[in-house]
């Protein structure tokens, strides 16, 4: 679970970096370059040993990753299941419901990584522009309390079908 919180199996997992290692890959198809995840998970030049730590931080997780030396790549050793990757595709194939369903908050909230920050704002442009185009008066009111955005209050605004999501999301608006 990385939508809201970071745990592996049920269990809050402290060290949320190994687990976004994880997910890039998995985002990545399975595999991707070590240059690249260096400059996405790292904001500096980190030590050569910080993408090693995390890949082996992420094995004690259970979580399988291995680094190939003759590809620079690191590699899943099997698919896992993550929500954010659910997530997209529940958005994908149009599952709004299911989608909205998941999102329990933000991508990895106290990350502050350039991967982290641009998969956050991702994700929640992508399920907002989704639920706005959808137009369903339900789901423009369940995201709206799930995902701050101004295209689902623009469109609560002009429907103006609930009074108080009106009222909430037209003061919301004027504030930014």
């Amino acid at each position: 679970m990385t939508l809201g919180d970071c745990r592996v199996d049920g269990c809050r997992v402290s060290n949320a970096r190994a687990v976004e290692l994880v997910v890039a890959v998995a985002l990545a198809g399975g595999s991707a370059p070590r240059d690249w995840l260096i400059s996405q998970l790292f904001e500096k030049d980190p030590a050569p040993s910080s993408l090693p730590t995390l890949a082996m931080r992420a094995r004690n997780l259970g979580l399988g990753i291995t680094y190939s030396a003759d590809r620079h790549a690191y590699s899943l050793q099997s698919p896992v299941e993550c929500d954010i990757i659910d997530l997209f595709d529940h958005v994908k194939t149009g599952d709004l419901a299911k989608a909205l369903d998941l999102y329990r908050g933000p991508f990895m909230p106290r990350s502050h990584s350039p991967f982290a920050t641009e998969l956050r704002a991702s994700a929640e442009s992508l399920v907002a522009d989704a639920v706005a185009t959808n137009g369903d008066p339900v789901l423009l009111r369940t995201a709206d309390r799930l995902i701050k955005h101004p295209a689902i209050s623009r469109l609560i605004v002009s429907l103006g079908t609930d009074p108080i999501a009106t009222a909430l999301s037209r003061s919301w608006l004027l504030g930014l």
